[in-house]
């Protein structure tokens, strides 16, 4: 396959053990490895993580060692070319009075514009709206990977 966008709370899965999914993460990406010759997440995701990992206990040296390595091995992904259709979704769901997270759209509006084939998430309302990519679970890497 092609090139596969991990979102924040995966990478955050993978990168603190105490999180419920770690394991789950852990072996989810051990496939995505194998199966994906690309990996990408977005330049805004960095501070994401570092946010919430500093919050949790994380230290900076483990941090910066978890951000070489996404800058090694993942493509990290601009909003740049992204932010104008973001917009325009975004207000367009508004008009309609329709609850869209403004996070999640410019996320999946990154990895669309990137040439991203799939999404990898466990925030469920992503779930719930079309946007044009495959939207998977850590379950749905799990599964794929057993049949």
């Amino acid at each position: 396959m092609s090139k596969i966008f991990l979102d924040a709370n995966i990478l955050l899965d993978i990168l603190l053990p105490d999180r419920p999914n770690h394991a789950k993460a852990v072996s989810a990406y051990e496939i995505i490895c194998q199966e994906y010759t690309r990996l990408a997440t977005s330049e805004n995701i960095l501070t994401t993580i570092e946010y919430i990992a500093s919050k949790n206990g994380t230290g900076c040296e483990t941090l910066s060692r978890f951000f070489d390595g996404l800058k090694a091995n993942f493509e990290l992904c601009s909003f740049t070319d992204s932010l104008d259709v973001s917009l325009k979704i975004y207000q367009k769901a508004c008009a309609n009075n329709e609850k869209i997270d403004f996070e999640d759209l410019l996320q999946i509006q990154c990895a669309i514009k990137h040439g991203c084939d799939v999404f990898v998430t466990e925030d469920k309302g992503i779930h719930k709206r079309s946007y044009g990519i495959e939207v998977v679970g850590l379950e749905d890497v799990l599964t794929s990977a057993t049949h």
